[in-house]
């Protein structure tokens, strides 16, 4: 299993959704494990960062150096 599908499995977990069906799912629960996982994947670049911060990695760099 790769690192961001433990990752997320194990935040499910936590969030106590591992025993219910998605559909039986809180929707807040299900909106926070969402959360978390856009935000893992802009972490790791793999969406762009619609909000990049100075000096962060996720931000594209400068065409202009």
């Amino acid at each position: 299993m790769d690192e961001l599908a433990l990752h997320l499995s194990l935040r499910a977990r936590q969030l106590g959704l591992a025993d219910l069906p998605p559909a039986d799912a809180p929707a807040e629960t299900l909106a926070e494990l969402a959360r978390d996982t856009l935000h893992e994947l802009i972490a790791r670049g793999l969406l762009p960062d619609p909000d990049p911060q100075p000096g962060c990695w996720s931000a594209p760099r400068s065409g202009l150096h």
